[in-house]
């Protein structure tokens, strides 16, 4: 029967999402003409097909997994390169036309590979990377021989979508740094399209504010290109000789995707909506190209998955027999047995629900007999009671569940909390309103009206709610509300982060996480009773001991307590909690004169405290904390004193629970793993499962689609959508997301519809497993060109490894061998290095005087070398400014905005600006952030005052630097950014020229200004999620898509890309600040 099922599901999946023999095949993409236009390159499932120009039958070329995309052929039709992520990221590939011989891998660098053409030659690849940059965004151009050896740059200036013109003297290729799924942008980091001519000189051939795109040589004078310049993205004809275009299509309801063109030029081949078309540039005649596809798939359209780790939620069951958890957005439940009981037989791992859709926010009732979700099974969330279909079955025995919408309506409703005695719930609807159902009558209460979600916590006693919710300033603030209704209480009041509201099991105090103390997320509590708050600690300590004495109690007060159990047991006219509180529970008192007063820290640790909770006999606090090996749990007395670790494996435990006894914690490790640590420090018995699930591909992308779909339409900053009818979009786009063939397509689908937006902060990001291939980096640069023997060194950087004085490798010198391994003539030096992070391996070394040695080097991580390069650039930004300057102007470049970034400024103020006359402020490429607000409190500083210490020269007029809160600069700056300065360098940027601080030089910035946020979906795809406009002071306009206009406007030449000793742009600014320096009353050396 099983087997009959299984075949079934395929079956269906086979009949309702795949094609069968003969039928088209849906959503192809990335067409590739061949060199004479009979056939066209494409990839579809995953893999590389070839079909003839006229359509037809298409044939596969590669099977494999991993996603292989954009195919390019070579100019005599023997080979086509494509990228594949075979090895964990882009690389490049080479395959015979014919499959004689499987596909060739030539890159091997652990960063993003893509194929744009072949050299006219046919014995190298261009393609496009970011291995050796230092702070651009954009990528460069690179070109390897399709033998495999090492790649060598293309040319210094940055570029994109490259190809070489049909007499291999110029190159065609594009310039800027917007996304290519965007719709409609219009800003300074548009993408242009550059020539570069036979004697190296640069031009721009197109100057539309919008996206030029995609160059295609026609003839040696004709250029075809994609464009946004009609609206829609189309096809235009570019004479370069007259810098005549004339527009080639005319969609007007999708774009057009990745064209490119035959050897010959006669040739065009795109994607438009979900089709391949052809056009024809000799006189404009297009086509669609019908493709049939054979019924076989590289990945099953069904597939039975089973877990052991990757728990996203844990419950443990009021009665402490049972544990609850999610995989996969699907709800199960295992026993909690001891490690004995386990060595006899392990606990039945039983699926409950059985949806393509999720299942979140899992809790128990507190009598054990139902678990509560969210799910959004019906197309939004509701809330939903899961139980055993036979109420006699236990759960582990039972082999079939009820779920029943219990709140469910067009609103998104999530987040329940039932309260202790079973009598009540307690949700979110929409974004951040809190509601009390009744659950005998169905009658609900509105508790708190709001648009920021809220956390919220039931008080013992069934009659409190704590939350913590954001007001306009993003300040969260900690919230008691009577459940029965009334006005809220402000228990924490403090101007920054208040959240994560606790109550102690007694009702006695209330904790919370609070950002008080060194920008750190620390622990405090509050004593809800004033007396609580006077008592020493002797006197809880006594109190401890008496209530411990009591609760043993003696056999008639055993029996009265069996009695009313039995009673409550028998009740039917409500749900009562039979081992939750109920109305026995200890009834919380509170004494709200000067409460917020009373709340004290009971942690100060470095690093964010979180998830804190107090044990149930209230003597201790248990967090989590982060320490040299990473996060772990701690535990401290009740007043936060002595703090020790739980757990010190550093792997960043979280849904902390206490069972039914108090001295033992269940968490799910960051493998999501079910584990348990007694109080005491000993590490319990884990709780295994065996988590058995199906995925339906088909199915699942409903979901993601429809997933992502509703959180941008409930959270997207903008409620009118930039202008766009956001229900149409998905009209549009969820067929074509649906007959995508594989994942990176579906992908692109969702971002195609995020484009449709044009927005900045946007993104639909595919969940790509860890692993794979890691190259180490020796901080080294080199040129291949020169030739054997080995590989030449170009450049070393400072402070890597290929420069401590152990190695001391220098430009001139040459590899010959790694790890043990020939460097030869066709070797690929990031090859020889692949694996090596953190190894120490042997180098053989060639000096400049033709004597060789040997060393032992230890490689790093991509992300390292690349810090490096950066700190290699500022150093040489840093001299220019220096020798331009006469040594009159200090420099700082800010790479991000953000803490660690920012403590670098105020740490190199003292350095870059002592003694200097003025400061250069350089924020070109940063990426953003936050900190925009603390450098302009360094940077705008109003003195009211000087000081002269005795005998010290009266002309500095100095401050004494204790006496502020951060380093100060009060003399004369100018500020610089470019195109790629983002987001919160943004907001510098404009607010360095409002608030009149300087100069800004450069070109305008990008125009990319929203606070963003993002959710994690079902399979682990990521969405981002735009939330915050960000608006102008003095204009009241809107940030976004609204670059900041620099007072001095310098465009920086693309030869200065990749070169360390020229730099336009700083040089501008150097003049200008100078210049200033004559007048401003505040010039002099500080």
């Amino acid at each position: 029967m099983r087997t009959a099922a299984v075949s079934s599901i395929l079956l269906l999946a086979l009949a309702t999402c795949w094609p069968a023999a003969g039928l088209e095949a849906r959503l192809p993409r990335h067409p590739a003409p061949s060199p004479d236009g009979s056939e066209i390159a494409f990839s579809w499932q995953g893999d590389i097909w070839l079909v003839p120009a006229q359509g037809g039958e298409a044939r596969r070329l590669t099977a494999h997994p991993a996603a292989d995309r954009f195919p390019v052929w070579s100019p005599d039709g023997s080979l086509i390169a494509f990228e594949s992520w075979r090895y964990g990221n882009g690389d490049v590939f080479v395959l015979p036309y014919d499959g004689s011989t499987p596909p060739r891998r030539l890159t091997f660098a652990s960063t993003d590979d893509r194929p744009v053409d072949f050299a006219p030659s046919g014995r190298e690849v261009l393609f496009v990377s970011r291995r050796d940059l230092s702070i651009r965004r954009a990528p460069a151009l690179y070109r390897v021989w399709v033998d495999g050896s090492t790649p060598a740059l293309e040319q210094h200036a940055l570029g994109d979508n490259a190809a070489y013109s049909p007499d291999g003297q110029r190159l065609a290729f594009v310039r800027g740094g917007t996304y290519w799924w965007r719709r409609g942008y219009r800003g300074s980091a548009n993408r242009e399209i550059w020539l570069r001519r036979a004697d190296g000189s640069l031009e721009a051939m197109t100057d539309f504010d919008g996206d030029d795109d995609h160059p295609l040589w026609v003839d040696a004078d004709t250029l075809i290109f994609l464009s946004s310049r009609s609206g829609r993205k189309n096809l235009f004809r570019l004479d370069i000789g007259t810098g005549e275009v004339t527009q080639l299509t005319s969609f007007d309801q999708t774009d057009v995707r990745f064209p490119r063109i035959s050897a010959d030029g006669s040739l065009v081949a795109f994607e438009v909506g979900e089709e391949i078309r052809l056009l024809r540039p000799s006189d404009g005649e297009q086509r669609r190209v019908a493709i049939e596809v054979a019924p076989d798939w590289s990945r099953p359209p069904v597939e039975e998955r089973r877990a052991r780790s990757g728990a996203e939620e844990l419950v443990v069951s009021p009665d402490g027999k049972l544990a609850a958890f999610i995989v996969h957005g699907e709800v199960f439940v295992t026993g909690i047995r001891s490690k004995k009981d386990q060595q006899v037989a392990a606990a039945p791992t039983v699926r409950v629900t059985r949806t393509p859709q999720r299942e979140k926010d899992l809790l128990w009732h507190p009598d054990s007999k139902s678990l509560w979700v969210t799910s959004d099974r019906q197309g939004n969330d509701d809330i939903y009671r899961l139980r055993p279909a036979d109420a006699k079955t236990g759960w582990l025995e039972s082999l079939a569940f009820s779920a029943e919408a219990v709140v469910a309506g067009p609103a998104e409703e999530h987040a329940a909390r039932i309260s202790p005695d079973g009598r009540h719930l307690a949700y979110l609807r929409g974004k951040g309103d809190l509601l009390l159902r009744d659950l005998d009558s169905g009658d609900q209460t509105l508790i708190h009206q709001h648009w920021s979600p809220a956390e919220f916590r039931w008080s013992p006693d069934s009659r409190w709610l704590a939350y913590a919710t954001n007001d306009v300033e993003y300040n969260s603030e900690v919230w008691i509300v009577p459940a029965a209704g009334g006005e809220p209480y402000n228990v924490s009041r403090h101007p920054d982060i208040d959240t994560a509201p606790r109550w102690s099991r007694d009702g006695r105090r209330l904790t919370w996480l609070s950002r008080r103390h060194a920008d750190t997320l620390d622990v405090w509590s509050v004593w809800l009773r004033r007396e609580d708050a006077e008592r020493s600690a002797e006197q809880w300590l006594a109190l401890w001991q008496a209530e411990k004495k009591k609760k043993k109690g003696g056999d008639a007060e055993k029996a009265v307590k069996e009695s009313a159990r039995e009673k409550k047991k028998k009740r039917k006219d409500r749900q009562t909690p039979t081992t939750g509180p109920g109305d026995d529970a200890p009834r919380v008192e509170i004494d709200f004169d000067d409460l917020w007063r009373r709340a004290e820290a009971l942690t100060r640790l470095p690093g964010d405290e979180g998830e804190a909770l107090l044990s149930p006999d209230g003597r201790h606090l248990v967090f989590t904390a982060v320490n040299e090996k990473g996060r772990d749990i701690f535990v401290s007395d009740w007043r936060g004193r002595k703090p020790r670790r739980l757990t010190t494996s550093g792997k960043a435990p979280r849904d902390l629970q206490f069972d039914t006894s108090g001295k033992t914690l269940f968490y799910l490790s960051s493998a999501g793993k079910i584990q348990r640590v007694s109080l005491e420090g000993k590490a319990g018995d884990p709780i295994p499962f065996d988590a058995r699930y199906t995925v339906d591909a088909a199915a699942e992308r409903e979901q993601l689609f429809d997933e992502a779909w509703r959180a941008l339409s409930e959270w997207f900053y903008d409620p009118h959508f930039h202008g766009v009818d956001w229900q149409a979009m998905r009209r549009r786009y969820r067929p074509w997301a649906l007959d995508a063939s594989d994942h990176a397509d579906f992908a692109d689908v969702m971002n195609l519809m995020l484009g449709e937006l044009n927005a900045s902060h946007m993104g639909y990001r595919p969940h790509h497993p860890e692993g794979g291939a890691q190259t180490g980096w020796i901080g080294a640069l080199f040129d291949p060109s020169e030739g054997g023997p080995g590989i030449l060194v170009s450049e070393v950087l400072d402070d890597s490894p290929a420069a401590r004085t152990d190695v001391a490798l220098r430009p001139g010198e040459r590899i010959v061998a790694v790890d043990g391994r020939e460097v030869g003539e066709t070797s690929n030096i990031y090859a020889l290095f692949e694996n090596t992070v953190g190894r120490r391996i042997p180098l053989t070394i060639a000096g400049t005087d033709g004597n060789r040695r040997r060393v032992v080097i230890e490689p790093v991580s991509f992300s390292r070398q690349r810090q490096l390069r950066y700190r290699q650039w500022t150093r040489q930004r840093r001299a220019l400014v220096e020798r331009l300057s006469g040594g009159r102007l200090g420099y700082l470049h800010i790479q991000g905005m953000s803490m660690p970034s920012f403590e670098e400024f105020e740490r190199d103020l003292y350095a870059a600006g002592h003694g200097k006359e003025g400061l250069l402020i350089d924020v070109r490429s940063n990426g953003g952030g936050w900190t925009t607000d603390y450098l302009m409190a360094v940077l705008n500083v109003r003195r009211h005052a000087y000081t002269i210490p005795r005998d010290a020269d009266p002309s500095t007029r100095a401050y004494p630097q204790g006496r502020l809160p951060l380093a100060a600069w009060t003399r004369p700056a100018a500020a610089v950014c470019n195109e790629e300065s983002y987001s919160n360098a943004e907001i510098f940027s404009r607010a360095f020229r409002n608030l009149e601080r300087g100069p800004l030089i450069g070109t305008p910035t990008f125009g990319a200004v929203i606070s963003t946020g993002g959710r994690r979906l079902l399979n682990g795809d990521w969405v981002r999620l735009p939330l915050r406009g960000w608006y102008d002071a003095l204009t009241g306009e809107n940030q976004e898509n609204h670059g900041v206009q620099p007072d001095l406007l310098v465009a920086q030449p693309p030869a200065e890309d990749t070169l360390a000793d020229e730099d336009t742009q700083l040089a501008a600014a150097v003049r200008l600040l100078l210049e200033r320096l004559e007048s401003d009353p505040r010039s002099g050396a500080w």
